[in-house]
């Protein structure tokens, strides 16, 4: 498990060194810095991934989009150099990238490396889900890799769910649900009526085109529909209980997932907060990116529930004269937060006393 991740003239990220933890949480306003510190990561992945490259690309691996090299540096630098630190209690690694503004607009050259043991990051199996995930379709097609993995996008959760129970895969006990049977896709189903009720699903490969359908349903519909027919909480919620059970079953997983909230209800909210909570329980580190309350509260919920809040961490990213900072809140025993900044998750508090200076006649 990383336990630490610095950055140096990465982006806004000017001195940036976080505290990583089982799971831990960015939170935050829009432009802030979260996504930088999730790309500063992907980059280092792909980095350790392509040592035989001259150039690592700043766009395309890992859904990076990270435009041109200037894009890359922090604005102010003194130099056209950037780092990104990778620790534990027993080792750092170390990404030193040089830039090239004229020459290689779209790549950054590895100047030095400093590592302790990259196989280990290697080895590093990292299951990403990035905040803009596929809607509602009838089909997807097969990953032509056979990777198990949903894709960044959510765009092989089908192929996943169908290849997983032909090859057994086996949910671990401590994320094994008791409403679900032995097959992979039994317990997607029953994990995900954790966050949507009373939902069914149906995989239906069709090897002539290298697809894969799904349909969705309730014991109380009975018939089965198809994801078009629905909204997209499915869909944006599938990929992430399918990739933190695949990930719970593999050895030395991380898990980054952006927006777990988006387009779901403030109940499914808490519901999938609590899922990721547990996730990390079994032994996956687990990295989240939200803007809401409810994600964090139910991962408090279920922390607290479990003796585990010392497992958890979040960080409130705000900018400050154009730079990265953080103020880093403990959960406590009990569920509570050490501290509450001032900007964090206080706007239903500043609306309702908003609503009553209006109930009292003092509409300024």
């Amino acid at each position: 498990m990383w336990n630490r991740v610095s950055f140096k003239n990465f982006k806004s990220l000017r001195n940036l060194e976080l505290d990583l933890s089982e799971v831990t949480i960015l939170a935050g306003g829009n432009a802030a810095g979260k996504s930088s510190v999730i790309q500063g990561i992907l980059l280092a992945k792909y980095t350790s991934e392509s040592l035989n490259k001259d150039e690592i690309e700043l766009n395309g691996p890992y859904k990076l989009s990270l435009g041109r090299s200037e894009d890359v540096l922090y604005r102010d630098a003194n130099s056209d150099d950037f780092s990104i630190v990778l620790s534990n209690e027993d080792r750092d690694l170390r990404y030193f990238y040089e830039l090239d503004f004229l020459n290689r607009p779209y790549t950054a050259k590895l100047k030095d490396m400093s590592s302790g043991n990259l196989q280990s990051f290697n080895d590093n199996r990292i299951h990403y889900l990035n905040a803009e995930r596929l809607g509602p379709r009838k089909g997807q097609n097969f990953d032509p890799k056979e990777t198990l993995m949903t894709g960044y996008q959510g765009e092989y959760v089908n192929h996943v769910l169908n290849r997983a129970d032909e090859l057994y895969i086996q949910v671990p006990e401590k994320m094994k649900n008791p409403n679900g049977l032995e097959r992979f896709s039994t317990q997607v189903e029953a994990w995900m009526q954790l966050v949507i009720p009373d939902f069914r699903l149906k995989v239906t490969p069709i090897k002539e085109v290298d697809m894969v359908t799904i349909s969705y349903g309730s014991s109380k519909l009975g018939n089965l529909i198809s994801p078009t027919s629905t909204g997209f909480g499915i869909s944006y919620s599938l990929p992430i209980i399918t990739s933190g059970l695949l990930a719970s079953a593999q050895e030395n997983s991380l898990l980054i997932v952006e927006n777990p909230e988006a387009h779901l209800h403030p109940h499914s909210q808490s519901r999938i907060g609590q899922f990721l909570a547990l996730v990390s329980l079994a032994g996956v580190q687990v990295i989240i990116e939200t803007h809401s309350e409810h994600v964090v509260n139910g991962i408090r919920i279920q922390l607290a529930k479990r003796n585990a809040t010392k497992m958890g961490t979040i960080h409130y990213i705000t900018q400050k004269e154009g730079e990265t900072v953080s103020s880093r809140i403990e959960i406590t025993e009990h569920g509570e937060l050490s501290n509450w900044p001032k900007g964090f998750f206080d706007q239903e508090k500043n609306d309702l006393f908003e609503l009553l200076k209006i109930k009292r006649g003092g509409k300024n």
